[in-house]
């Protein structure tokens, strides 16, 4: 179903603008650290620009980053190989030993010999070449080990299947290749070795196994696609097909490609943070932003919090109260305590409730009910952004009413999200109100990046301090 949003040019991206940043931040220390070296060793360049040398060890530092940039170093997808790592580095470099000529002609840097500038450059280059290369050995590392691992399994033994198995077994992946299913006994002998049964016995292996993805690799069969779609969405699993799906024109799709675009991989679904570089910028986040915030308002806001709740009457300063997160595993959310110590915890609040107290009105009204779950982000169950989590009763009750509500349950929940700051915040007296929430967060889930999250908490704290009619 197609939605009018608020916000009508969000794009698509497949990998954050973090990452490029964070290797033009590194990429400028280590050369700050590099001509500081360098100034500390030389007795007589230290003497001949005593007190702007931090000005020039900066200059030195953005003119490789600019360079960097020039030459295209910092997109993602010249990264994943040591190969374009040496390759696009040499090219900053050579554009990095002009800049250093340049500022030398030009009389920026007169104190520094062409010999120094030669071991400079010689030293510059190196350093972040090692230093990238380092990264990737460790990110390599990191995503093999078997917490990061992804069982997944192939349907079909056609030459697309055995293409895509040589892929998962001959490169560094997440997923971890378990066999083949199809309803005809292979003639292939890798895939008669690797064969685990027919058609009918893949949700059983999914489910026994703990599968997290799935190839189909036959002819289209959408009746037996839909089903698998349907038990693929309902368990968290990643369905992909390959290559061509004549699928429904109403639903998003997300292609990949495989093995240098031999392979293309089409999923029903565009999901950006289901790539680990994506998730793991995104936790990032989550941990620093939260620890700020609870580091800040601790010996703050917290106190005075808690001593209005304790005036405003008796019972304890926080709620908890179970809810589903992320693949619909339970965990208790908190907030400060906004009503009067009752048995209807499962009961939403409504327009006018009786049960909240005067500063619990306050609290709901100015969002600050919900603090304390930013304990929640720190620890992991929650992210700042993303889907509100819902109660329990609802759980189950919208599961059963609408088709794609499971969905929304396969990132981390947010304090804040996509469908609050468009307006759909509060009570859901009617079905629809909650289906508008559950297209915002699929639209939010589809367009994700690291800009948006930003932007969704400026708008949460705008409304904040303007107010919210249904923040209550």
């Amino acid at each position: 179903m197609k939605m009018q949003s608020h916000y009508h040019n969000l794009k698509k991206f497949q990998y954050s603008t973090a990452l490029p940043l964070f290797l033009m931040l590194t990429d400028a220390f280590v050369i700050y650290c590099v001509t500081k070296g360098w100034y500390q060793l030389d007795a007589e360049l230290s003497s001949s620009f005593a007190g702007t040398q931090n000005i020039v060890f900066v200059l030195l530092s953005l003119s490789w980053v600019i360079s960097g940039l020039i030459a295209s170093t910092y997109q993602v997808e010249h990264l994943g190989t040591f190969e374009k790592i040496y390759y696009y580095s040499a090219n900053t470099g050579l554009l990095y030993a002009i800049l250093l000529f340049s500022l030398k002609f030009t009389q920026v840097l007169p104190s520094f010999s062409w010999v120094y500038l030669g071991l400079l450059f010689l030293s510059t280059g190196g350093a972040v070449v090692l230093g990238r290369s380092i990264m990737l050995h460790v990110y390599r590392y990191y995503r093999n080990l078997p917490f990061n691992k992804k069982p997944c399994i192939v349907i079909g033994t056609n030459p697309t299947a055995i293409n895509l198995y040589r892929y998962f077994q001959n490169n560094s992946l997440p997923q971890s290749f378990q066999g083949f299913f199809d309803d005809q006994y292979p003639e292939n002998q890798k895939a008669k070795d690797w064969y685990l049964g027919s058609l009918e016995d893949v949700q059983a292996y999914c489910l026994e196994k703990g599968i997290k993805e799935i190839y189909y690799t036959k002819p289209n069969n959408k009746i037996y696609l839909n089903e698998l779609q349907d038990f693929a969405e309902k368990h968290f699993i990643y369905l992909g097909i390959v290559p061509d799906l004549d699928s429904d024109e109403k639903r998003k799709i997300d292609a990949q490609l495989f093995d240098d675009g031999k392979i293309p991989v089409i999923s029903f679904r565009n999901t950006p943070l289901r790539l680990i570089v994506n998730a793991q910028i995104k936790r990032l986040f989550d941990i620093v932003f939260s620890f700020l915030v609870l580091f800040i308002l601790s010996a703050s806001v917290f106190p005075v919090i808690a001593l209005l709740i304790k005036i405003s009457s008796p019972g304890p300063v926080f709620f908890r109260q179970l809810r589903p997160g992320r693949n619909n595993r339970l965990f208790w959310c908190y907030k400060f305590r906004t009503m009067k110590v009752n048995n209807q915890s499962e009961t939403q609040a409504t327009k006018n409730d009786t049960r909240i107290t005067r500063i619990g009105a306050f609290l709901r009204k100015t969002s600050l009910d919900e603090l304390p779950q930013f304990y929640n982000v720190l620890i992991g169950d929650m992210s700042v952004v993303g889907p509100r989590p819902n109660m329990q009763n609802q759980l189950v009750y919208y599961s059963e009413h609408i088709p794609e509500y499971p969905i929304r349950h396969t990132i981390s929940p947010g304090i804040t999200g996509y469908a609050q700051v468009s307006g759909y915040r509060g009570e859901t007296k009617e079905l629809y109100l909650m289906q508008k929430r559950v297209e915002y967060d699929l639209e939010y889930m589809q367009n994700w990046s690291l800009s948006l999250d930003i932007k969704i908490i400026g708008l949460t704290v705008w409304n904040i301090i303007k107010g919210e009619e249904t923040a209550y």
